[in-house]
């Protein structure tokens, strides 16, 4: 009867494997499939080396492409996607580049669907897929099937931890495959899901070599030399999982048995021999195991860092790589390094094509919640629960994460594409082994103690039944959890990413009808704009509705222009239409559809006044098309669509502001004595400071009247109040009005015109960074509303 239910109990779990293994094949194609082509990190220079293999045979050199690809890395994956993708006629260059969205990653920070796009798409992506697009999906398909391998792995290097508790393999597998960023990036065409399927190998070969010492035999040689061989021909930073297969040969030759009888059929046919000599038999066998591993690992890989070395000089490459894309200071960086960790983190989950793709910050903060609880559980379990046995188990999947997490940093520190969660990727396997190992024990103890009113790590009286009904009670929750955010995610943030705006229907009410053309290219039905009134900082939102007349030539700008009654430029947006998804390339006549706008005001925007609302349509670095109204009457190039009030935000300061200057002090308001005047004349600029604590620096604020090319035209540069209080003198919180007299330029031409502020330190001659709420560091230089020279 016990085998029957033994025999029951593990067909459900291999359901279930495949069950994950199914969604995780579907989920990804479908990731794929709404990403467009090269938009995922990396990709178009991923590609680019594939193409390379697939058309001449040979390898690129980094440093002597004719464009620039990821030529220095090993070519394992690229080699796979060549084969697969070899009899495809492009029918385009290995160099030729998509036409770029010069909008993309417009506040890039921002959750939602503002020119996500860095590349504009036509319909010769469109499926059925052909040409370049076809090649590029088989090798998306070619990395899906990767991913799964590596889902694959996870669940059986639980299932070896934990035969008994089959919830936790499940719940392991489901956290890997429903990651959305491990979605992402296997639906793509990258290195670093290939890098996790090595890295996952390695340390399934080393759970199952530490479960069972007594196996270890010279056959362990063949086995990690040919998963370390791969694994450096995958990516270069799993060089360092060297370390753990070290630990666990080591680990198993020092605990593998000297009685034959306790012996695996795998084992040496040793006698039982006396302590000493049984130990030389030991080492003996550790040298073997160990000159086997490098001679395979070395027939492997070894010519690629030959390779390298005739090249470049050194076996990495690595010197090379950091003349071409940039190099960091690690003294210098660290603490950079340690503020871009939550970036890093955000990455590790979801943070789609370069990072302008963000999830809402609760998803982030609900994932670390979930995360800290897995950790503390591991601690619980390794100390209070956990055999010695699944100690060693654990002790190395913790190794494992430990040492990329190192990996990570050290990367962060020496350049400045480190902070990217998918370098943690050979260790994610890793990482959720322990994180639902580490939640099962809490939800033990929690269970427990709303039965016995104790936790149960104090009286060690969990048994089997109760912690299988556990984790599979967690695996369930945790699978549907992690499925519900990976389609939350696909459908509600990266799919809206690269959509076309909203279609307009015949009979739908268009509100403002105002049927205006545009060079009889196209019609503005009518428009709304949903603020009337704005705050410094605050959006305005503006729907317009448009019919296509006719095909347009090529791709037509959009842009939005907010006017003051100083006729100085208070806000501007340019972008394609459809936020970079729809240009103008695209549209066919009869095409009806709705742009939604979002103009921000600047913080520093002049208050209190009204603006002017105008759009107008025009040609890159050309010319602006002509509108007309109904009766085909020439409104100009720019039509204004209504009045929008600027209010001043609360405070006690004019134009309040809250920008902080390098923790040093606050810009907390300004004002000009007028917003026009004529060359040779002066404007007064007053600013008004507050002191972050007791200065005891002497710095210079600059004051500069710049054209929209970076020229200047005027400046106004000097301590504060004119040298009558230095910034020496000043103590915390106190508030100095600081005056300056911007002196125009008599050779000024008659325009718009910035006016910049920054601060100097007198010593070093160093800016003071501006500094957001967030923490990072906006610029060097703050720019306040516009004047008008006459």
């Amino acid at each position: 009867m016990e085998g029957k239910l033994v025999e029951q109990k593990t067909a459900v779990d291999r359901w279930g494997i495949w069950a994950i293994l199914l969604l995780f094949l579907g989920l990804s194609f479908a990731y794929s499939v709404i990403n467009p082509i090269h938009e995922a990190t990396d990709e178009l220079r991923h590609y680019r080396f594939v193409r390379t293999l697939a058309t001449s045979g040979r390898l690129p050199i980094q440093g002597q492409e004719a464009c620039r690809s990821q030529a220095h890395h090993p070519p394992l994956f690229y080699a796979i996607g060549a084969l697969a993708t070899a009899w495809i006629d492009t029918g385009r260059g290995v160099c030729d580049s998509p036409t770029e969205n010069p909008f993309w990653a417009y506040r890039y920070w921002d959750v939602g669907r503002d020119n996500k796009n860095q590349y504009l798409h036509g319909e010769e992506e469109a499926f059925p897929w052909s040409s370049e697009a076809l090649a590029v999906h088989i090798v998306r398909i070619v990395n899906i099937l990767i991913g799964a391998g590596v889902v694959y792995l996870t669940w059986l290097t639980a299932q070896t931890i934990w035969p008994r508790q089959q919830g936790i393999a499940l719940g392991s597998a489901a956290l890997v495959a429903f990651n959305p960023m491990f979605l992402y990036m296997s639906g793509a065409i990258n290195n670093d899901i290939i890098a996790a399927l090595s890295g996952t190998a390695v340390m399934y070969a080393c759970v199952v070599l530490l479960d069972n010492p007594a196996r270890f035999s010279w056959r362990w040689g063949l086995i990690f030399g040919a998963l370390y061989g791969i694994s450096l021909m995958s990516k270069f930073n799993l060089a360092a999982i060297i370390i753990l297969i070290e630990a666990s040969i080591t680990w198993a030759t020092w605990k593998k048995p000297n009685d034959p009888v306790q012996s695996t059929k795998d084992g040496p046919d040793l006698p039982t021999l006396p302590k000493g000599e049984a130990r030389k038999a030991h080492i003996r066998l550790w040298l073997a195991v160990n000159g086997i591993l490098f001679v395979v690992a070395g027939l492997l890989a070894g010519w690629w860092f030959v390779r390298n070395q005739i090249l470049f000089g050194e076996p990495t490459g690595f010197q090379q790589l950091t003349e071409l894309w940039g190099v960091r200071n690690p003294v210098e960086s660290l603490g950079l390094a340690i503020s871009e960790l939550p970036y890093a983190w955000t990455t590790l989950w979801g943070r789609f094509g370069f990072g302008q793709i963000p999830l809402p910050e609760a998803i982030y903060t609900g994932l670390k919640i979930l995360t800290t609880i897995g950790l503390i559980g591991v601690v619980i379990g390794f100390i209070r629960r956990a055999t010695f046995r699944e100690r060693i188990s654990l002790l190395i999947l913790i190794a494992n994460v430990g040492l990329f997490f190192l990996v990570l940093f050290n990367y962060m520190l020496v350049s400045p594409a480190g902070p990217n969660g998918r370098f943690f990727f050979p260790a994610l396997s890793s990482f959720a082994v322990l994180i639902v190992y580490g939640l099962g024990q809490i939800l033990l103890e929690i269970l427990y103690w709303i039965k016995h009113g104790q936790l149960a790590s104090e009286t060690g009286e969990i048994e089997v039944g109760p912690g299988q009904v556990t984790f599979n009670l967690l695996s369930l929750t945790l699978t549907i959890g992690m499925l519900a955010l990976s389609l939350l995610v696909l459908f509600n943030y990266l799919a809206p990413a690269y959509a076309r705006p909203p279609s307009l229907t015949k009979g739908e009410v268009v509100p403002n009808r105002v049927d205006i053309q545009f060079d009889s290219l196209v019609t503005l039905l009518g428009y709304e704009i949903t603020q009337m009134s704005a705050l410094p900082g605050e959006p305005i939102d503006v729907d317009l509705y448009w019919e296509v007349n006719a095909q347009p030539p090529g791709n037509y700008l959009l842009f939005l222009h907010l006017m003051d009654e100083a006729n100085t430029m208070v806000a501007q947006r340019d972008t394609h239409p459809g936020l970079g998804n729809f240009p103008s390339s695209l549209w066919r006549p009869g095409d009806r559809f709705v742009d939604s706008i979002r103009l921000y005001l600047p913080e520093t925007v002049y208050t209190p006044a009204t603006g002017r609302l105008n759009i107008g349509l025009y040609a890159p670095d050309a010319y602006r098309l002509t509108a007309s109204d109904k009766e085909n009457r020439p409104l100009g190039d720019a039509v204004q669509l209504g009045v929008v009030e600027l209010r001043p935000s609360d405070g006690d300061f004019p134009n309040n502001q809250d920008q902080n200057f390098g923790d040093e002090m606050r810009l907390v308001g300004y004002q000009y004595d007028r917003r026009s005047a004529k060359p040779g004349e002066v404007i007064e600029v007053s600013l008004f400071w507050r002191s972050l604590r007791d200065l005891d620096k002497d710095y210079i604020v600059e004051v500069r009247l710049q054209a929209e090319d970076g020229g200047e035209w005027g400046w106004a540069d000097g301590r504060p109040a004119g040298g009558m209080l230095p910034t020496e003198t000043w103590n915390s919180e106190q508030i100095v009005e600081d005056l300056h007299g911007l002196t125009i330029d008599r050779g000024t031409p008659t325009g718009r015109y910035n006016v910049i502020i920054s601060v100097r330190d007198v010593v070093t001659d160093q800016r003071l960074s501006i500094i957001a709420e967030d923490g990072h560091w906006i610029d060097t230089h703050l720019k306040l509303a516009q004047i008008w020279i006459e």
